[in-house]
């Protein structure tokens, strides 16, 4: 998928704080992603174009699948969540697989943070540059250590349930400056649309505000 479609497709979500909230209020879901106000679309627009001006722009933006095989329990969006039943802003995906499954980079970038990250459990969390970030959450084990460059398809841990979770899963994040925005436009590849569809959504977990802020 090129930029203009991952700029058109990718809905933002205005984050409280831009620290590690990948929970929030059922309100904080913006359904009016191209409107004039919206902070995040336009943060996303100029992090691009500030990749743009380098020849290894391409590389440094994430795409591609984070895991070799493709499904969703869990959507970027409003869910149900799964500890006290309230409704509640997801701000990644929910890839479910056997405790073990490899976890790839999907994009260039240097570990800003690789270990335990409270209601994430064992975290990596990747800075591609240009206020490009992306997370992966609940792994079992990490593979690379924090301030150590990757690149894109590197094997960086492996699948797990650590944290808040309530079973063997992926959770994946991509963040804008601080924002959270939908990843789905950037797992590129013809099996994105059946995998939207095969599962119901089903809550896996994750951490909360509270857990989030304590670990820092």
């Amino acid at each position: 998928m090129g930029l203009a479609g991952a700029l058109c497709a990718a809905m933002p979500v205005q984050a409280k704080s831009v620290d590690e909230d990948p929970y929030g209020d059922a309100s904080e879901i913006n359904t009016s992603p191209l409107g004039p106000a919206d902070v995040g679309f336009s943060n996303l627009f100029s992090s691009l174009q500030r990749l743009d001006g380098d020849a290894k722009a391409a590389n440094n933006i994430p795409s591609g699948r984070p895991v070799q095989k493709l499904s969703l329990t869990s959507n970027f969006g409003v869910r149900s969540d799964p500890f006290n039943g309230g409704a509640r802003m997801h701000k990644g995906i929910d890839i479910p697989g056997p405790v073990g499954t490899p976890i790839y980079a999907t994009a260039d970038g240097i570990v800003s943070r690789a270990g335990w990250a409270s209601g994430y459990g064992n975290l990596v969390q990747i800075s591609h540059g240009g206020g490009l970030e992306t997370r992966y959450g609940h792994m079992s084990k990490l593979i690379v250590a924090a301030n150590s460059y990757v690149h894109r398809g590197q094997l960086i841990g492996l699948m797990g349930s650590t944290g808040r979770s309530t079973g063997s899963h992926l959770h994946y994040e991509v963040r804008v400056d601080g924002q959270a925005i939908n990843p789905v436009p950037f797992v590129v590849g013809p099996d994105v649309l059946v995998a939207m569809n095969t599962k119901p959504p089903v809550a896996l977990g994750g951490p909360t505000k509270a857990q989030e802020n304590a670990a820092e």
